[in-house]
């Protein structure tokens, strides 16, 4: 395994396969935490689908606002709990440790708050790409119509090169405890290097998801779960084993 700063490039099929069999070392625990946290999901979507219906009527009833906002804090806290369990389990089984089911559904609200603001901070990042070039893209069509598009074309990029680059936001701020600057200037630097590989992994982790996706929705059970043990494997690989914020120690 690498440190920071280390430009050892990533085995892709190495990590996938550590992934897999850290994720066959307690494949049932693995799935039934996902069915739960899917599970929560969609009650929390079915909340905010019902307000949602609730506004057609006349007026807007604080009820239904207040239904939606229910739905919505629910569906974010589940995300958040969802995806530091699945890292949590994953650590420990690519440690070759089996963990428990208590690993998965610790609770950890400083892990969470960490993870939250680091959402926030990504999706800053990404609303002011686009509002920049969709502003550049209107001037631009003030000179000539066609010439819109290559504002919109460069956001993309962007985007996409910032995608890339936090693909390991999470381990940063969940494992090393880093704040959301100095985690997406971590992703950068030990990212940059050997983009276009860790792009090619982004890729192949995305079609495993669809995949997964596909056979008949409940592929995902299995799917998730090996995405999750490739990117700790993955991270680790590039980053290191060192636990900073003591996120595997109980309560």
């Amino acid at each position: 395994m690498s440190t920071e700063g280390q430009s050892q490039p990533l085995p892709i099929g190495g990590v996938i396969s550590l992934g897999w069999k850290a994720f066959a070392r307690t494949p049932w625990l693995f799935i039934g935490f996902t069915l739960l946290g899917l599970v929560l999901s969609f009650i929390s979507q079915w909340l905010q689908d019902l307000a949602s219906d609730g506004f057609e009527g006349d007026g807007t009833p604080f009820g239904w606002i207040l239904l939606f906002l229910v739905g919505l804090t629910l569906n974010i806290i589940v995300s958040l709990w969802m995806n530091i369990g699945l890292f949590r389990g994953a650590w420990l089984s690519l440690e070759g440790t089996r963990p428990s089911w208590k690993d998965f559904t610790r609770w950890d609200g400083l892990a969470m708050r960490r993870l939250f603001l680091m959402a926030l901070l990504l999706l800053g990042v990404n609303v002011l790409i686009l509002v920049i070039a969709g502003l550049s893209g209107a001037l631009l069509s003030l000179i000539r119509f066609e010439l819109s598009a290559l504002p919109l074309l460069a956001g993309m990029l962007v985007i996409l090169y910032v995608a890339v680059t936090q693909i390991f936001h999470l381990p940063l701020v969940v494992a090393r405890a880093e704040a959301p600057l100095q985690a997406f200037q971590s992703g950068r630097r030990v990212v940059d290097p050997q983009f276009f590989r860790l792009l090619g992994f982004g890729v192949l982790m995305m079609l495993i998801g669809l995949v997964g996706l596909l056979i008949v929705g409940v592929g995902v059970l299995v799917a998730a779960p090996v995405v999750a043990c490739s990117l700790v494997a993955a991270y680790q690989h590039l980053y290191g084993r060192d636990n900073l914020s003591g996120f595997l120690k109980a309560d």
